[in-house]
């Protein structure tokens, strides 16, 4: 008996020293899955996951889905791999913040950040709630898309898929910073080598450093996707004719605004435009001054802190 006490304990010993000392949820996809688009396609890796919860109150249904990103807080974030159908995080913590308290709902949310309207399912289960933070806990709390019992937009497995997405219209997403995006994209030892993962780097060479494909929504580490382009165009009002253009923008960049400028001469710039028409996703602006007026003119998009 005593033999047996002396060697429990030493196990439970080594299990906490391997272990950080936290409370830890783990979280995943279905290894090997068939993941599709609302259309039928099967995702890439455009695709990204995130756990978390909704703040205060809230409560995401299919019709407020415009609302979901303004509540939404992400725990730990997963960049979806097609070669095995995967995703996977983890959320290690000593004690609990809201919206991640004790008993509170957590929700899978997966979507196509890249998608011209969403492509969203977001996945729960009433036994997906916050445990108690504690610096003493040795265990894992494990949570996979599999043992999902709701699709709160999306579908749940049937014959032919894992997981479906819903489409979804004018709704945008959840923030995200400069600093929480690199982890999606480069390694712990590549966001400490600012060559790689700095906002000036170009790690694909596509011409498009990191701050601009995060600013736009795409891939710092895929040459083919960049940044798309301004679009110019002359948009006729009051019997006259003006430069205009338009921005196709992430819905996710925090800390930044953007600013529509004018220019006669790509010297001095003014903010001096007219809005045509403005999404979270696109912004048209014109010139103030007809073409008729001024022949010569200039517009450009800045993202400033």
């Amino acid at each position: 008996m005593k033999v047996f006490v002396h060697r429990f304990l030493l196990s439970f010993a080594l299990a906490a020293a391997n272990h950080a000392g936290a409370t830890q949820v783990d979280w995943n996809g279905l290894p090997f899955s068939v993941n599709l688009t609302s259309a039928g396609q099967a995702w890439d890796d455009t695709w990204v996951a995130e756990l978390g919860s909704f703040s205060g109150s809230f409560s995401p249904t299919p019709a407020n889905t415009p609302a979901w990103a303004a509540s939404w807080r992400a725990a730990s974030r997963s960049v979806y791999q097609p070669a095995t159908g995967y995703f996977a995080g983890s959320y290690t913590y000593n004690t609990n913040t809201a919206p991640f308290l004790t008993g509170t709902r957590a929700y899978m949310w997966l979507f196509n950040p890249h998608a011209p309207q969403g492509e969203w399912i977001l996945l729960s289960n009433s036994a997906w709630t916050w445990p108690a933070g504690s610096p003493f806990d040795p265990f894992a709390t494990t949570w996979a898309s599999s043992d999902a019992k709701e699709a709160v937009v999306g579908q749940l497995p049937a014959p032919g898929w894992s997981l479906k997405c819903a489409a979804i219209n004018n709704s945008p997403l959840p923030f995200l910073t400069f600093t929480e995006w690199k982890p999606l994209y480069f390694t712990p030892a590549e966001i400490s080598n600012t060559t790689t993962s700095g906002a000036s780097a170009d790690p694909d060479g596509d011409g498009f450093p990191n701050f601009n494909e995060y600013a736009a929504g795409t891939l710092p580490r895929r040459s083919t996707s960049f940044p798309p382009p301004v679009e110019v165009f002359l948009h006729p009002a009051n019997d006259q004719l003006y430069g205009a253009a338009r921005l196709h923008r992430s819905t996710r960049v925090t800390g930044y605004r953007w600013q529509a400028q004018s220019s006669d001469n790509l010297s001095s710039w003014t903010p001096g435009t007219t809005t045509l028409g403005e999404q979270p996703w696109e912004w048209t602006v014109r010139r103030n001054d007809p073409v008729s007026v001024k022949p010569h003119g200039f517009l450009r998009f800045r993202l400033q802190p």
